[in-house]
């Protein structure tokens, strides 16, 4: 220590003093032996025993005296000391110089780079000796240098901070007991007496996360283990936390981190995959995944997202997605079914709070319509997205291929009228209107009709005559073994041939020369009309109807003889 203020002059030490110059001692080397005794021989003769310039330059240090706010110091062996104006040497107190603070020890020395305690409070000293103030200090604990180093904070009074938060260079750090700096997960109660320690439990207002340098994180992201989780604990689970401007950890919905929305629970850690609340009190929860049982419409009262992965995180929005139901979600699994869900601008996923209508599932297998799921009932409901409407059911998952529209429980105001719709393949699932063709499982296509005006008819699938051609539930029906065959639908018969356009004509309908359906020998015997279609006889009571079939009319036939159905193509039966 080289104290400012001082001047040496060979063996003599001055003080400058109201611009003269006191000699305050004499040139003589006091011994090891007299230095036990030194603090009585000063305090009796009430001046400063010395040695040499040149012995204190072999010891590394000047020989000087100078003035303080609280005594006088003075250097004796290569030792410093601060002496009251009786000439007594202060002991275990701070003394100062120069806007400084030095503290003696119970021998009265200046000590330098160490603890120090001055009642209940706690002090470090740098090599120079002087009172740590507003800065670090990375150490031992007291009176534990065999114990790990800790960084410590020495506040504007020099005293350790303890049990308290520091903001330094505008970031907060936390201090426990002890003074140590913590890092990760902290304990702040500021309410009564402040306490900080280490987090073992989670409490959304009073912990908090510090990184590796014990600033405190806000407006950040961490990945860790739960609070109390032990560090080596290598099995432990790892979670996602945001912490807020405030520090504390976000909870529940967070609509705006970097524009997108995430959700937590009420731990603090970050939902993925499918999340729901049950209603608006409750927390929300990861739903589904392996050997659960739970479905969407279960939290149809209450909030649904899908928030993707860990790596991920934010909930879906404003747009279609792909993905597995709750209760098949493993992505690990490709083996499962994924399904398209809507979810809005807010990250909700659309699911139904009631149904418009009941129906059934088709597929085009084999150029037939062939009912799925067993032929089983399922509930759904028409929303318009993006001005183009779509079937849900009660999961939220969006319906494809054929969709029959019962007349059972249809709602007045559901805009639906009974009848077969077409959604295109499994990833479009818009109503198609118009003239469609769909492949069938075989790769064949096929011809379709849906109604396209506006009103409740809107995409319903032809039955019947339509600009010429005959169509049933939407499908454009042809001759399938022949150039022309009579087809039943819905109990009536038309004559198509293999291009599905209605057949008029009074003719003979042939093919290779051969008579397949002859329109023209048509009689009246006895109420009865006789049809010979490939040279057989065919009765059926008339009724009102006329004796004829010519102009495409319908007409019921009843087999009054025997008849081979295969001649006749029927689709008076649900497919």
């Amino acid at each position: 220590m080289n104290p400012k203020g001082l001047r040496t002059h060979d063996n003599f030490i001055y003080r400058k003093y109201n611009g003269f110059v006191m000699q305050l001692g004499i040139s003589k080397s006091v011994s090891k032996k007299q230095k036990e005794s030194a603090l009585i021989m000063r305090k009796q003769t009430k001046i400063a025993a010395v040695v040499s310039a040149a012995a204190l330059l072999a010891l590394g240090a000047s020989m000087t005296s100078f003035a303080a706010s609280k005594g006088t110091w003075m250097m004796v062996d290569g030792e410093w000391y601060c002496y009251d104006k009786n000439g007594d040497a202060y002991t275990n107190v701070f003394c100062s110089s120069n806007g400084k603070e030095y503290y003696v020890g119970d021998d009265g020395q200046l000590v330098r780079s160490a603890w120090v305690e001055d009642g209940s409070d706690k002090y470090f000293v740098n090599s120079s000796g002087a009172k740590i103030t507003n800065d670090w200090r990375l150490t031992t604990p007291y009176e534990d240098e065999g114990a790990e180093e800790e960084w410590y904070y020495f506040q504007s009074t020099g005293k350790m901070a303890t049990n308290k938060k520091i903001t330094y260079k505008g970031k907060s750090y936390y201090f426990d007991s002890d003074g140590k700096m913590l890092t990760g997960w902290v304990t702040y109660d500021n309410e009564g007496t402040a306490n900080v320690d280490e987090a073992n439990t989670f409490d959304s207002k009073k912990t908090f996360y510090c990184d590796e340098t014990g600033a405190r994180i806000e407006k950040g992201w961490v990945k860790s283990t739960e609070p109390g989780v032990e560090d080596d604990d290598a099995d432990a689970d790892e979670y996602w936390y945001y912490f807020k401007a405030s520090g504390k950890a976000q909870t529940g919905k967070a609509t705006n981190i970097k524009g997108q929305t995430y959700l937590f629970d009420d731990n603090g850690r970050m939902l993925t995959g499918w999340v729901a609340r049950t209603d608006a009190d409750s927390e929300y929860q990861e739903i589904g995944g392996e050997d659960s049982t739970e479905w969407l419409k279960s939290y149809k009262a209450g909030d649904v997202y899908f928030c993707g992965d860990e790596d991920d995180g934010h909930a879906k929005k404003n747009k279609w997605y792909k993905t597995w139901r709750p209760n098949q979600y493993d992505a690990a699994d490709e083996d499962n079914d994924e399904y398209w869900y809507y979810i809005d601008k807010n990250g909700k996923v659309y699911i139904p709070s009631d149904s418009d209508a009941t129906g059934y599932k088709y597929k085009l297998k084999d150029a037939k319509l062939e009912a799925q799921n067993s032929g089983a009932t399922i509930e759904f409901t028409k929303k318009n997205v993006n001005s183009k409407s779509y079937f849900f059911n009660q999961d939220g998952e969006m319906l494809s291929q054929f969709i029959e529209v019962s007349a059972d429980n249809l709602g007045a105001d559901s805009g639906l009228k009974a009848g077969m719709y077409y959604f295109g393949g499994d990833d479009d699932g818009s109503m198609k209107t118009g003239s469609q063709s769909v492949k069938d499982d075989n790769g064949d296509t096929y011809k379709f009709y849906f109604e396209n005006k506006s009103g409740a008819s809107k995409g319903t699938g032809v039955t019947g005559n339509k600009n010429g051609y005959l169509y049933n539930k939407g499908l454009l029906i042809t001759a399938d073994d022949y150039k022309y065959q009579l087809a039943e639908v819905l109990g009536a018969q038309f004559i198509v041939n293999a291009n599905g356009t209605i057949q008029h004509g009074n003719v003979e309908y042939k093919e290779d020369g051969d008579v397949l359906i002859d329109t023209r020998k048509v009689v009246d015997k006895d109420d009865k009309t006789i049809v010979i279609y490939e040279g057989v006889t065919y009765n059926s009571a008339t009724g009102a109807l006329k004796n004829s079939i010519t102009g495409g009319d319908l007409r019921t036939f009843r087999n009054d003889l025997d008849i081979d159905v295969n001649k006749v193509m029927d689709f008076s039966q649900e497919n």
